[in-house]
């Protein structure tokens, strides 16, 4: 297995990710996926309800979602070393377009979790074949720029989506929004096909079975890089998922007495520190180091996380604890991108880039569970234990090396579709 140089971090003097137009066409696809998900967040509740079932069933669907995508993370990875990322990429969308229409066609509660779930599985295959086409075009020196971008992509399309979503289902009925993300679905797969065309060459490593995938990823986890990163990316998604999305909610209506508009300026201001932080975040992970990002934006999530259980007497606090989250993720991911890029061996890996999605999804999954039913009895001990991940992780962060690449690897690109 071929790796890169043994040093963290790129050089700064890796050119822009912006300059690829390959890059900025995958973005298109990302903005496009992301705005249709978007969209049914605000009728989602509203079109399972009709169906007449409790407000607690309603959580199921996105149960069944999120565990379908955490059975397919792997899946999608070995999917990548088998038929390449633009293969995977379409076939993940245009699941992701089946499920969308026939959850708009749903006649029943059980339909509409079956078609969700089935989502899932294709959200896998398509987070997992553009992260990996984006691994390989980007050089490693660029990559937190990159991850950077990508995320702020998804944060424009899911910001903008439920807007729209809203609108669509005030006018027409809200099975529209489906169905529209749907058709914008085949959008997505016709942009891919066409800006993927043509895989990087792989040389003797152009499919791999299952089992060649495994053994080409396994030395990875020896990596400290690759581990870190892991680790950062299920703190990203556990900080997200459960102490500010979740038990965040009932902690500021229960506790602090927020009305919904002001739970909800919260929560866009959640974003606003995502996407404030994610550039800056990006260009300081290529010049200065992965770990000069990676440890400051974790500490900082520990400590905010720490502290929203400790404010009931100063409500507002809630406001700038809820930025700083956000900013703290943002820039925890931005190097996290990078890290894997450095650990990733220059030939590719789908497995490594699936385990990695499959630790973000078990973040989400188990966040919301284990830190609400700890808040049941505690908010102050929930958010303790919310954000130990965050101080585990900066912990090992500490112990990637702090000097910077005196340049960045430069792989072999192809010309841009």
């Amino acid at each position: 297995m071929t790796s890169r140089a043994p040093v963290e971090g790129g050089g700064g003097q890796a050119p822009s990710p912006f300059r690829r137009p390959e890059f900025r066409k995958l973005l298109a696809i990302s903005i496009t996926v992301a705005l249709g998900f978007g969209m049914v967040i605000p009728v989602l509740p509203d079109f399972a309800l009709s169906f007449g079932v409790s407000l607690g069933a309603v959580g199921l669907i996105q149960l069944v979602f999120g565990l379908t995508r955490f059975s397919f993370g792997i899946v999608g990875g070995l999917a990548v070393d088998r038929f390449g990322e633009r293969t995977t990429t379409m076939t993940g969308i245009l699941i992701v377009s089946a499920s969308s229409y026939a959850a708009g066609f749903s006649q029943t509660f059980l339909q509409l979790v079956l078609a969700r779930g089935f989502g899932g599985a294709g959200s896998a295959l398509f987070i997992a074949g553009l992260m990996n086409r984006i691994l390989r075009i980007i050089e490693p020196g660029a990559m937190g720029r990159a991850t950077g971008a990508f995320r702020s992509s998804f944060l424009v399309g899911v910001g903008l989506g439920p807007v729209l979503g809203g609108i669509l289902g005030d006018r027409l009925s809200l099975a529209a929004p489906f169905h529209i993300y749907a058709t914008g679905l085949l959008l997505a797969a016709a942009i891919a096909w066409s800006v993927m065309s043509g895989e990087p060459e792989r040389g003797a490593t152009a499919k791999k079975s299952p089992l060649q995938a495994l053994k080409t990823a396994r030395p990875l986890f020896k990596d400290k890089r690759y581990v870190v990163a892991l680790g950062a990316t299920l703190v990203g998604w556990w900080t997200i998922s459960g102490p500010a999305q979740i038990v965040g909610v009932v902690f500021a209506k229960d506790r602090l007495s927020f009305s919904g508009t002001q739970v909800g300026l919260a929560l866009t201001l959640l974003s606003v520190g995502e996407l404030a932080s994610l550039q800056f975040a990006g260009r300081g992970a290529d010049r200065y180091g992965r770990r000069a990002v990676l440890a400051p934006s974790l500490a900082v999530l520990a400590v905010a996380v720490a502290l929203f259980g400790q404010i009931e007497g100063v409500p507002w606090a809630f406001y700038a604890l809820m930025m700083a989250t956000g900013a703290g993720v943002a820039a925890s991911s931005a190097a996290a991108g990078g890290l894997l890029a450095d650990a990733v061996p220059r030939e590719g890996s789908g497995a490594a880039v699936g385990v990695n999605q499959m630790a973000g999804d078990l973040g989400y999954l188990l966040s919301p569970t284990v830190i609400g039913f700890i808040a049941e009895s505690s908010f102050g001990l929930a958010y303790i234990v919310g954000a130990l991940p965050a101080a585990v992780a900066f912990l090992l962060a500490l112990r990637l090396p702090a000097r910077r690449a005196a340049a960045p690897e430069i792989r072999a690109v192809e010309p841009a579709g």
